[in-house]
């Protein structure tokens, strides 16, 4: 979905705050600016950068979304902007997209709304989305709150948890082999 591939989350807040009329002419008034990468993007140019390595197409992305054809021309120059090889796409206007899905022979959803996901999983038993699987994207460094290991705050609790000498100089060992571990200082951005 263009939710998972793009992030649409201002243009959502729009939505909500002041109506579908408001989110469409914040639509045409951006149309020239590039969404921003959704955190589905990494998993979506990888997967299309198999087809590089391959030599053929092994993957196909068909992109879905419940945007209006108006306010899908931003989702298509994001596309084109990011150099993305999607070139099929459904824009349902608001309906269920999990419709089309069986339409276009998905192999697997992805999507950021937890509804959609959960429509595809709960009906695999029937015939219609037999054979589809269905993925969650969730951003979760953006809802994580990154505590690092050597903190004090952390090493104090680590080493006054302990009850024995013996066990407080166990902990100490061990956090001074974790502190002189090669680990990087940050996480890569979306990952």
């Amino acid at each position: 979905t263009s939710s998972a591939l793009f992030d649409c989350s201002e243009s959502r807040e729009v939505w909500k705050q002041h109506g579908i009329e408001s989110y469409k002419e914040h639509q045409r008034t951006r149309v020239t600016i590039p969404l921003k990468p959704g955190v589905g993007f990494p998993l979506v140019r990888s997967l299309l950068a198999l087809n590089e390595v391959a030599g053929k197409g092994l993957v196909e992305v068909v992109l879905v979304s419940r945007k209006d054809s108006e306010s899908a021309e931003r989702v298509r120059r994001s596309i084109k902007h990011y150099n993305l090889h999607i070139t099929r796409m459904s824009f349902t206007d608001g309906t269920d997209v999990t419709r089309y899905l069986p339409a276009w022979g998905c192999d697997l959803f992805l999507s950021a709304d937890e509804d959609q996901v959960s429509a595809v999983l709960s009906g695999t038993i029937s015939e219609e989305f037999a054979g589809i699987a269905a993925g969650l994207v969730y951003n979760i460094a953006a809802d994580a709150t990154v505590v690092p290991l050597n903190s004090p705050s952390v090493l104090d609790h680590l080493i006054n948890s302990n009850t024995s000498e013996c066990s407080r100089e166990a902990t100490m060992t061990a956090l001074s082999r974790v502190s002189a571990s090669p680990v990087p200082s940050y996480w890569p951005e979306g990952q």
